[in-house]
């Protein structure tokens, strides 16, 4: 009952209020940031470049390579077919005449001639002639002189492959992504009981300047429960960067401030700190 909690203690049914809210503003503002498409358009030109070289010099010896390959085979099948046609006699296959009784057509005998290096591929071939007994139809034979198997042929290239890809050019698109700025953010805290009222609120701020500010405070019957927190931090980027922070707190026992200051710019830089604390207690009194 001293420390003030006579009526809390006494009371079996307690009730309290609590609040929340958050509120954000926009900001109109917003942040450009580019895209670096000249870059891209530079590598991806290059990199056609260079593909389009390695693919012309590859192109170009896998040609040659098969030219060469080529025009050895002929010469190889060249030299068999000569040496073949000097050691071998061309070949005659006759096919003796034959009488196809029903229609009394008589075919006389015919020649197949086969080239002297093979006996797959004719060089010349003698149809037969046909007769009709008691008629005056006659067909008469026809020789048929085929060509000769040979290989064209095959030049070997002596300019490199011509090979193209379409260019990349730089498009007349927006180059820039807008990102919208941070607006301005509010929190808003409270709760309240018989025992403690607590009040809490934070603001951020960004205009011109960034400004975060806090202050938090309660109020209670108990006075080792009353207490103010305040802060305060800013950051100017008007000719360089300035962070400013301020903060304190007073409470029965405890209390203290801080106070420190940054200041960048392209030639210097400063810096400033102070600290003040307190603290009252029965077995410890510190200022």
């Amino acid at each position: 009952e001293k420390t003030g909690l006579k009526e809390f203690l006494r009371t079996t049914k307690q009730s309290f209020d609590l609040s929340v809210k958050t509120q954000y503003k926009k900001n109109k503002d917003k942040h450009s940031i580019p895209i670096p498409l000249d870059v891209f358009y530079v590598f991806m030109n290059h990199s056609i470049n260079s593909f389009i070289r390695q693919f012309e010099k590859g192109g170009h010896q896998a040609l040659v390579s098969f030219t060469n390959a080529y025009n050895e085979a002929k010469l190889k099948f060249d030299k068999y077919k000569v040496e073949k046609s000097l050691n071998n006699q061309p070949r005659i296959f006759q096919i003796p005449g034959y009488t196809i009784p029903l229609f009394n057509i008589e075919a006389s005998p015919s020649t197949v001639k086969m080239l002297p290096f093979g006996y797959v591929i004719p060089e010349e071939i003698s149809t037969p002639s046909f007769t009709i007994w008691g008629s005056d139809f006659y067909v008469p034979s026809y020789t048929f002189v085929l060509p000769s198997l040979e290989l064209p042929a095959f030049p070997v290239p002596t300019s490199p492959l011509e090979f193209s890809l379409p260019e990349f050019k730089i498009l007349s698109t927006p180059r820039n992504i807008l990102i919208p700025a941070l607006g301005n953010i509010t929190y808003d805290f409270s709760f309240k009981s018989s025992v403690i009222t607590l009040n809490t609120n934070a603001e951020l701020y960004n205009q011109s300047d960034i400004v975060v500010h806090f202050l938090s405070s309660s109020s209670s019957v108990m006075d080792a429960l009353q207490y103010k927190l305040e802060g305060t931090s800013s950051l100017t980027r008007k000719r360089g960067l300035k962070l400013a922070t301020a903060l304190s707190l007073s409470n029965e026992f405890v209390g203290g401030s801080h106070n420190s200051t940054i200041s960048l710019t392209k030639k210097n830089m400063e810096a400033s700190v102070t600290t003040i604390a307190k603290v009252q207690i029965s077995i410890l009194n510190m200022n």
